[in-house]
Formats: C-alpha cells, sequence, structure tokens
C-alpha cells in the first residue's frame, strides 16, 4: 500500500517526511516535526501510521478527529462516551448502566463498545487526547503500539495537567452523597492530605452506590443519576490515586488553590509541571513518538516540560511556503494593557478595533481579547452601527456556538473571543483580518503559573510566544489564502525585540514597521 495518502506532495512535504524518517531511522526515539499551518503534518503522520506496524494518532480536539476522518478513510475513529447513545437508557454511554457492571440484551449492539472494538483491532486509532489518556491509564483495553503520532503537540503539556488536576468542593461532596467536607486552611501539604484522607469515605460512597444500583429499576431518571455518580466516584478516585502515586515518588511538585462558592469550600490541585508524568501516562504507549505542531519555537523548552532526554530526540523544522505579503503583520501600539495602565487604556484599545472594524467593514475578522474584561469592554464601547458585526460570548460554554454563528452568517461578521487562539479554522472569507488586543502573557496570578515560572523562566516566555504564533495561524491556511494581522498592545514590539531568537524566521518575515494609528 503506497503509504502516503495523497497523488502529490505539497511543496516541501516529500522532503520533510523523509527527513522524519531519517531521524526515527538514526535512532531517535522522539521526533518533534515543527511545520508551519498548511504544510500538510496531517498527511505526514497517516503516512508513517501507515509505515508502522500499528499507531495510534492523538489529536487536540473532536473537531480535529472528525477532519482526520474525512481526509484519511482508514483510520478508525474513537471517541468519549458521552458521543454514543445508550441503548438501554434514553441518554449516552457516559451514564449507561455498563458503568456498574449491569447489562442487558441490548448492550449487545451498543455503538460505543462496537466503536470500541473496532478502534482496538485497527492499525491506525485516531483518538482526542482526554480520551486516550483516561482509557490506557483506567479503563484498559488499548496497549502500546510501535507509533505515537501526537499532533497540536504543543498541547501535550496542558492535556496531561488537565488529566492530573484535582478540582472538588463541598458541593460535589454533598450532592454525590460523600460522607466529608473539604480540609481547612491554606497550607499546601496539609490541602493535599486532607483531599487524599476523603479516600475511605469515597470507597465507603462507592459501596453504598453499588447496593443502591442493585435496587434501583435500571431504566429511568433515578438510575441515570445514579450511573453519573458511579462515574464521577471513579474518575475522581482515579486522579487521587495519580496524586497519591506522585506524592509518594516525590518527583512533582503540587500547588493547591482554594476558594468558596455558595455551598462551601472549593480546592484545586495541580502539578507545577508534568515532567515527571509524560513517560508513565502518555509516552509509554509509543515505541516511536512523534510529536507535530507549528508552534514548538523552542526545542530545548519545550523537551524539558516534557521530560524528554535530548539525547533521546531529534528536531525537524519546516519553513512556510506562504507568501510573506499575504498574511502581514502590523505592528499598532495603541494601548497600554498592563494591570497599572489598563483602565486608563482601554478606550484607545476600543477606538483602534473601531477603526479596523470600519476599515475592513465588508470582510469577515477575528479580535482576540486575551481575556473577559477586554472582551466586555470591546462590546460595550463600540458604537452601535458595529456592534451588530460582533459575535461573541461570555463564557467557555458559548464558544462553539459563537464561533458556528460566525461562520455561518454571509455577513461581515468579526468574531470576539478570549479563548480562541488555536484550534480553530477561519480560511479564506472566515477571517481577512484579525487583531491581537493584548501580549498573552501567562496569569502570573494562578499559582500554577507562578511556580512554574520560577523553576523555569523560560517557560513563560516560551508560551507567551507561542499563543501569538497559534492566534496568527488562525487566519490564513494555505498558500492562496490572504488576511492582514494587526498587534494592538504596546508591549509588543518590545517582546517581538526580546523574544526574536524564539521566534520563527517565517513569522518574523510577515512583520511591518510600526504602522501609525489612524487620525481621527
Amino acid at each position: 500500500m503506497h503509504a502516503f495518502p495523497f497523488p502529490a506532495y505539497r511543496e516541501g512535504q516529500r522532503e520533510t517526511l523523509d527527513a522524519v524518517r531519517a531521524a526515527f531511522a538514526d535512532g531517535a526515539r522522539f521526533v518533534v516535526l515543527e511545520a508551519p499551518t498548511g504544510s500538510g503534518k496531517s498527511a505526514i503522520g497517516v503516512a508513517l501510521a501507515r509505515e508502522a506496524r500499528d499507531a495510534y494518532l492523538l489529536t487536540a480536539q473532536k473537531l480535529l478527529q472528525d477532519q482526520y476522518l474525512r481526509d484519511f478513510h482508514d483510520l478508525a475513529l474513537m471517541k468519549g462516551r458521552a458521543n454514543y447513545d445508550c441503548l438501554v437508557q434514553p441518554t449516552h454511554a457516559a451514564a449507561a448502566p455498563c458503568l456498574a457492571g449491569r447489562t442487558f440484551p441490548e448492550c449487545e449492539a451498543c455503538p460505543y463498545f462496537r466503536a470500541k472494538d473496532v478502534a482496538m483491532a485497527a492499525d491506525r486509532t485516531v483518538m482526542n487526547y482526554a480520551y486516550h489518556l483516561a482509557e490506557t491509564n483506567h479503563a484498559g483495553g488499548f496497549g502500546p503500539r510501535e507509533l505515537l503520532v501526537l499532533d497540536e503537540a504543543h498541547g501535550v503539556e496542558t492535556a496531561l495537567m488537565r488529566f492530573v488536576e484535582v478540582r472538588l468542593s463541598d458541593e460535589d461532596l454533598t450532592r454525590h452523597g460523600v460522607h466529608g467536607r473539604l480540609p481547612q486552611g491554606d497550607d499546601r501539604f496539609e490541602l493535599i492530605e486532607g483531599v487524599l484522607d476523603l479516600v475511605p469515605a469515597l470507597h465507603a460512597r462507592g459501596r453504598t452506590l453499588q447496593n443502591e444500583l442493585e435496587t434501583t429499576p435500571p431504566h429511568g431518571a433515578r438510575a441515570a443519576d445514579l450511573y453519573r455518580t458511579k462515574r464521577w466516584l471513579d474518575q475522581l478516585q482515579a486522579r487521587l490515586a495519580t496524586l497519591a502515586g506522585s506524592v509518594d515518588e516525590g518527583d512533582t511538585e503540587w500547588v493547591a488553590e482554594t476558594g468558596r462558592d455558595p455551598a462551601g469550600r472549593t480546592v484545586a490541585l495541580r502539578p507545577v509541571e508534568v515532567a515527571g508524568l509524560a513517560e508513565p501516562l502518555l509516552f509509554r504507549f509509543g515505541e516511536r513518538v512523534l510529536l507535530m505542531s507549528a508552534t514548538i519555537l523552542d526545542a530545548e523548552t519545550y523537551l524539558r516540560a516534557l521530560g524528554i532526554d535530548e539525547a533521546d530526540a531529534a528536531v525537524v523544522r519546516a519553513e512556510s511556503t506562504f507568501p510573506a505579503e499575504r498574511r502581514p503583520i502590523r505592528l499598532r501600539p495603541v494601548a497600554r494593557l498592563t494591570r497599572h495602565y489598563l483602565t486608563n487604556d482601554l478606550p484607545k484599545l476600543v477606538g483602534e478595533v473601531e477603526r479596523l472594524m470600519r476599515r475592513h467593514d465588508d470582510e469577515k475578522g477575528v479580535v482576540h481579547a486575551h481575556t473577559y474584561r477586554i472582551a466586555r469592554a470591546i462590546r460595550d464601547g463600540l458604537p452601535l452601527d458595529l456592534r451588530g458585526r460582533l459575535r461573541t460570548h461570555a463564557s467557555a460554554t458559548d464558544r462553539d456556538a459563537t464561533l458556528t454563528e460566525h461562520l455561518s452568517d454571509p455577513g461581515p461578521t468579526v468574531l470576539l473571543t478570549p479563548s480562541m487562539t488555536e484550534g480553530i479554522d477561519l480560511a479564506g472569507d472566515a477571517a481577512r483580518w484579525q487583531a491581537i488586543c493584548k501580549v498573552p502573557y501567562p496569569y502570573l496570578g494562578d499559582p500554577q503559573v507562578a511556580a512554574r515560572q520560577a523553576i523555569d523562566p523560560d517557560w513563560y516566555a516560551w508560551r507567551t510566544c507561542l499563543t501569538v504564533v497559534q492566534a496568527y495561524g488562525r487566519s490564513v491556511r494555505g498558500p492562496d489564502d490572504r488576511a492582514v494581522t494587526y498587534l494592538l498592545d504596546a508591549a509588543f514590539p518590545a517582546l517581538l525585540r526580546r523574544q526574536r531568537a524564539r521566534l520563527p524566521d517565517w513569522f518574523l518575515d510577515a512583520v511591518q514597521e510600526e504602522e501609525p494609528a489612524d487620525p481621527s
């Protein structure tokens, strides 16, 4: 079977694929492929997966999984339980009787387990990070394979962080019938020990829950609630087991963040870094690992963040084939958006967004606000005749619906968002212009971010640059596409000067001299 999935190669694609093959042949277990948007990384990953005995291909989002399946028909697709209907209950497989070991004749045709059987038997299976981590580490069935392809690999650290973090509240415990309360105080060690001390109460609740399930009719709302509680208990106990193991090993530092909601106390426990967790939780499922992204930027920092020894890794870089003149970056430093100046300069930012919307009055665009506060200020500060063009969201739950509304509207809508710097495709007329309002520094008020920066200052700058380059890549998706990007924060010129060695040449080639604001 011809491994490459398309009749012809894009410019530079064959050479990149050959370079990755050579790196593996030379003995590298990990190959990092940094290639810009539109360079055909997915096809390279599929070609190598076809050449391997068997392979996993992991990506960040279900939308990207669907894209793989549309483009490459020989792949098996596997998603989380909530994406498959339950044939016993009027719900999905994430609240199904099988969670408690109960089966019925209808289960023979279960869509979830049929898909899982196909995915386990397939030579090449596409999953998202969240599902793969949960299934391989907790549920079982999927074992190691020859090749592990990690797409959008700049997000591996975040995926691991989300998988192991523990978020718990007194309300959670009460709602799920657990007799216990979260520990008081703010001492990190006491909080971790106090949360782990809840394990006996969780086990006790599991036993009483099993008795309830055995005496409750399997169909109906009450049974569905019990199955959801069973799933919550199982997932929490698995995360606490990871936490306990990490604490016992002593190789990963954890941070604790406390708060309150109307029902009582909340606690969040997260590792400062995942370098010691990446191999046991993810990399061990591939004899060889291909990590692909448009934004590796700093290979040394990237490998260190994932606990990869540089001696075991090779880096392959591809240049952009998109003409720089079709994707210009225009510096327009109109506002200082640090904490001390934000309130005073927000009106200047709003005024610049207004000017850009009028300049591009017949074109769709996207405004990357970075925070909900900035997004609200722009929404509320624009003149009424422009607000109707905005498509925005007040929380993460509205994000996908807002994006769909923007893409489906034939008019010159403007997507105003604090959280779509990656994972979305705004090709062609979906975004002929975009504005990045603020230098997207990670929030140092987050104790995990502050602790991470203290351990590795390079990580903080790397994550900032990564977010900028990812946001830039949302609009121009092919060599014939075109869009202009505006950088509006007064801190952008200094960032570009300081981080010149970290930013890719194809990004810097598109940066134009500072453009004065329109006189108005």
